[in-house]
């Protein structure tokens, strides 16, 4: 055999082997990315997108992988859910299979994160106890604002979310954290470099706050108010006597799984940090993961004379008092107690 044709030989086995090391996972890792492929996207966008988010080695090898295997004008669009460990002819053939279905998943506003891990194992996302045992500090050095949280709580935002059956927990987390970056930290930045700006709280406060307020009153302008009153209690030193922070404490924070929510007068006596008429000043952190309006009426509190509120159970209007006479008053009216 002449000596240029096992060059050609040499050569042809070296790109080969080349090839195929190029269609590889281009990870050893299982974190899943969320990848929409739109209707009428042309192929090589659809390659550039998977490179891009390092998902194949090589777009061009998954170009030409689809063209040798005639699924380059297969491939579906959808939403799809696919991991940097699978290989580049698994990945394609994903896609040419068409989606798998996502779910939609609604986070109310006040829910917690005990009842967004339930939220999340009811719709099949995520196994029970996903979210409440991810630790935080896993996450902390991609979200600067987690930097020593203990918990999730208040950072994971309201929304509606998709995502599909059977997902990674650190990619279901982060979709929530990207939420809140996008919606919540451009009002709470300015905590962040400046107290004064934010009434001399720092952003785990007025996520408290907020959450405080998600859970007390529904209408934007009774949470201005009812934020104003609890500023005045807080700069006299007065107990915030806020019911739902007895739940969350008694509830272990599950307050859509809870047993009985509610709150009793021999509850008044809960021992919990989070008791706030046992302890004077805010709880330890937040109660809720409050929605964007909440955390706004945080940041921009109404004064008035009142010291008190409370809510009439018929109407759900919010009825304020200047004097504690005038609350026990208003109690005995619209409470019967």
């Amino acid at each position: 055999m002449q000596r240029s044709t096992v060059y050609i030989l040499f050569t042809l086995s070296l790109g080969f082997a080349w090839f195929l090391f190029l269609l590889t996972p281009a990870s050893s890792g299982y974190d899943y990315h969320a990848i929409t492929i739109s209707e009428g996207e042309g192929f090589q966008t659809i390659a550039a997108t998977l490179g891009s988010e390092g998902l194949v080695r090589s777009p061009r090898a998954f170009m030409i992988y689809a063209l040798l295997t005639g699924a380059a004008h297969q491939l579906k669009p959808g939403n799809y859910g696919l991991s940097a460990g699978s290989s580049t002819p698994a990945i394609l053939g994903t896609i040419e299979a068409g989606p798998s279905a996502d779910v939609s998943v609604v986070i109310p506003e006040g829910a917690t994160v005990r009842d967004i891990d339930t939220l999340l194992a009811r719709a099949g996302i995520l196994p029970p106890g996903s979210v409440t045992g991810f630790p935080v500090a896993r996450l902390a050095a991609q979200y600067p604002f987690l930097a020593d949280q203990s918990s999730f709580e208040g950072f994971l935002f309201p929304d509606t979310y998709r995502f599909f059956k059977n997902s990674e927990t650190e990619t279901v987390l982060k979709k929530f954290l990207d939420t809140f970056t996008a919606k919540a930290w451009p009002v709470l930045a300015k905590c962040q470099l400046s107290r004064i700006s934010c009434g001399g709280f720092t952003v785990k406060q007025v996520l408290t706050i907020a959450s405080l307020l998600e859970k007390e009153a529904p209408k934007y302008h009774d949470r201005q108010i009812i934020a104003g009153i609890i500023d005045k209690r807080l700069s006299s030193g007065m107990g915030l006597h806020i019911d739902a922070t007895i739940t969350y404490a008694k509830c272990a924070g599950a307050f859509t799984t809870c047993a009985d929510p509610k709150v009793y007068r021999t509850d008044l006596g809960y021992a919990s940090p989070y008791n706030t008429y046992v302890h004077a000043g805010l709880p330890p952190g937040p109660i809720a993961n409050p929605g964007l309006e909440a955390i706004q009426a945080a940041l921009s509190p109404v004064a008035t004379s009142y010291w008190y509120y409370l809510s009439d159970p018929r109407t759900g209007r919010m009825i304020y008092s200047e004097t504690l006479d005038e609350q026990n008053n208003n109690r005995a009216i619209y409470l019967g107690v």
